[in-house]
């Protein structure tokens, strides 16, 4: 690693640490917190445990058990309550730290050059949601941090761990679900030469057999059978509530503050009906039929396919709020060497994206801080961010250099820009 590379990491680390300290001081000089309610929320949870309740306990606790459980090696947020509630921000900061590492060693393996490598990388370090989430105490940069070592151990051909690690993301929250099509349309014979070596079966019967390869059925296997080993584990523990506030909830939730979702409005005046439920199911239909499109179009190339189902997810979601934005943005840094987009377009393209959001934030704050009725002007702003962010995917997927990851058993060199 080259000394440019390690004072680059250094810089981010140092900016971590610094938002660290003036959170500490603002939380405890200032009306406004700078650490994250979902923060408090865990750490409530933590001293759950430690009481010998369940962490369910706390009121709007939806998490695994795995982020508090003292039985197992993950208890991660128990160091809350026996040295000092800074703990679980430490560790997110560490992991958001790991995820640039992972990032810088993907496109290395991809035959980067080093210099560009770290160009890439600093997109994420220097991300300023990157920084803001992990430094506030929300620990999405767990889950995202699994994504991504799921994928470096696919480049790296290690499929059962792989399997492991993406069946634990899933579990710890379950929107990575998106992912499980994309990945069994990219385990065919591009990724194992030995695979396309035999013989292609003319019948549709064999057709059926050809594809369920023994990679698919691993990682299938696998990946669903500690799902659903870990789920089994804390159904057994911690019964009906576990299931419905960590999974359930979801399918029947609708939030009617503080979301970017173009179905807010309805959602609101639909909000404790029956209809508001049946409304919150129905919109997983146009979500599920393009996640389905982009992994059966874009599945061989996996990195580029993670991107799109991940936007397709936050931006087709009954419910979307900021953090959701850090799921899709850790790809960028990935995606971008095989991107024919100028650095001029670029800027265009980040500067219309905080332009829908801000105008969102506009209506919000005058509904969420001053009280003011502005759901409809939300939900408008809403429908504008939602145009932003299709046309934002277009724009990527048209200037993409479409090309599987693996060809004849080996990794793809990225197509590099002009420096």
């Amino acid at each position: 690693m080259h000394q440019r590379t390690l004072v680059v990491f250094a810089l981010g680390l140092l900016v971590r640490v610094a938002c660290l300290l003036w959170g500490e001081v603002q939380d405890r000089t200032m009306v406004v917190k700078y650490t994250d309610v979902d923060y408090d929320v865990y750490t409530d949870a933590s001293r759950e445990v430690v009481l010998g309740n369940s962490p369910f306990d706390r009121t709007t606790y939806r998490y695994t058990p795995l982020l508090y459980d003292k039985v197992y090696p993950a208890f991660l947020l128990l160091p809350n309550v026996y040295l000092h509630e800074v703990w679980g921000k430490v560790l997110f900061v560490a992991s958001d730290m790991v995820v640039g590492y992972v990032i810088y060693t993907i496109l290395m393996l991809r035959a980067v050059p080093e210099r560009s490598a770290i160009n890439y990388t600093m997109v994420w370090l220097f991300h300023p949601f990157s920084i803001n989430i992990s430094t506030r105490g929300n620990a999405d940069t767990l889950v995202v941090l699994l994504c991504l070592i799921s994928l470096y151990l696919l480049l790296k051909k290690q499929l059962v761990l792989s399997a492991l690690v993406y069946g634990l993301a899933v579990h710890f929250k379950i929107y990575p679900i998106v992912y499980a099509f994309a990945f069994l349309v990219f385990l065919d014979e591009d990724y194992d030469h030995a695979l396309a070596a035999r013989s292609k079966p003319t019948s549709l019967l064999g057709k059926s057999l050809h594809w369920l390869n023994r990679h698919r059925i691993t990682f299938g296997l696998v990946s669903g059978g500690l799902f659903l080993a870990l789920t089994g584990l804390f159904y057994a523990i911690y019964g009906y509530t576990f299931l419905f506030e960590g999974y359930l909830y979801h399918f029947a939730r609708t939030d009617n503050r503080h979301n970017f979702s173009m179905y807010f409005y309805d959602l609101y005046l639909r909000y404790g009906t029956k209809g508001g439920l049946m409304m919150g199911i129905v919109a997983f239909l146009p979500q599920f039929i393009t996640i389905f499109n982009i992994s059966y179009r874009c599945g061989k190339d996996i990195i580029f396919a993670q991107f799109l189902l991940t936007v397709c997810f936050v931006v087709f979601n009954k419910v979307c709020t900021a953090q959701y934005f850090l799921w899709y943005s850790v790809y960028l840094p990935l995606i971008l060497p095989s991107s024919e987009l100028s650095a001029k377009q670029l800027l265009l393209m980040i500067g219309v994206w905080f332009a829908g959001e801000l105008h969102w934030l506009y209506w919000a704050f005058g509904l969420e801080i001053m009280g003011q009725n502005t759901f409809f002007w939300v939900w408008v702003a809403g429908l504008v961010f939602f145009v932003v962010n299709i046309a934002l995917m277009i724009a990527f997927n048209t200037h993409h250099n479409h090309a599987p990851l693996f060809a004849r058993g080996a990794i793809t060199p990225l197509h590099q820009k002009r420096e």
